[in-house]
C-alpha cells in the first residue's frame, strides 16, 4: 500500500481560526464570520460570530473552520464549524458497562467513595452547520462530526487518550443523533448563569471511546 492511498479524499478543507486571524487579520477574519447563520440554534450562531476569536486567543477552546471546495479549488463555501477545548469529565461507576470502566480507569483516576471516574477528555464545545446561502445542504452533520472526532483523535496520536465527550440540549433529535454516532449518555449539566442562548435547564453529556 502507497501512502498516496491513506489519504481521503474530500471537498472539505478545515482551517483553524487563530491561523486566519495570524495571517488576515482580526477584521478579516469577523467578516468571514459574519457569513455564519445557525438559526436553529443561537448558542452555535452567537459563539461564533460573538465569542470564537476571544476563545481562541486565550486558549479556552479552538475553533475549526469547515469550507466546501470543488474539484479544481476555484470555489469555496464556508459550510460549518466545530470548536475543541481541554477538559476532564467524571464518569460515575454505574453509568458505564464494564468494558468502558476498565477503559476509564486505564486513561483516569477512580475515587472508590465517590465510586466515580475522573479522566481527561476534549471537548467538543460547538458543531454547527452553516445555514447562509442554503450552504448546510452542502455537509451532513455526520461529516461535520466525525472531522471534529478526527482531529481529536490526530491530537491523542501525538499526546495519548482515548475519549472525547459533548455537551446537548434534551431534544430527542440531538439524542438520537449522537447516540447513532455511538456517544454514550453519562450525566447532565446545570447551565451556567452566561448560558442564556440555551433552552431548559441543564445539558446532557455524552462521552465516546476513540
Amino acid at each position: 500500500m502507497n501512502l498516496s492511498d491513506l489519504v481521503i479524499k474530500t471537498h472539505f478543507r478545515e482551517v483553524n481560526l487563530a491561523d486566519i486571524v495570524e495571517q488576515l487579520g482580526e477584521d478579516s477574519a469577523k467578516e468571514i464570520l459574519s457569513n455564519f447563520s445557525c438559526p436553529m440554534n443561537l448558542d452555535v450562531h452567537n459563539f461564533l460570530r460573538e465569542k470564537a476569536i476571544e476563545f481562541s486567543r486565550q486558549g479556552l477552546s479552538k475553533t475549526h473552520l469547515v469550507f466546501w471546495e470543488t474539484d479544481d479549488f476555484q470555489s469555496k463555501e464556508l459550510v460549518g464549524y466545530y470548536t475543541i477545548a481541554s477538559k476532564f469529565i467524571t464518569v460515575q461507576r454505574s453509568s458505564v458497562n464494564s468494558k468502558e470502566a476498565r477503559k476509564l480507569r486505564a486513561h483516569g483516576i477512580f475515587n472508590e467513595k465517590t465510586n466515580e471516574y475522573t479522566v481527561s477528555a476534549p471537548l467538543i464545545g460547538q458543531l454547527g452547520k452553516n445555514y447562509t446561502d442554503g450552504n448546510n445542504t452542502l455537509i451532513s452533520g455526520d461529516d461535520l462530526l466525525k472531522l471534529a472526532m478526527e482531529k481529536v483523535k490526530k491530537v491523542q496520536r501525538e499526546v495519548g487518550g482515548k475519549f472525547v465527550y459533548l455537551e446537548c440540549e434534551d431534544k430527542e433529535k440531538l439524542r438520537c443523533f449522537y447516540e447513532k454516532n455511538n456517544f454514550k449518555l453519562f450525566g447532565k449539566r446545570a447551565l451556567d448563569r452566561d448560558e442564556t442562548d440555551i433552552g431548559g435547564k441543564y445539558l446532557l453529556q455524552y462521552f465516546a471511546m476513540l
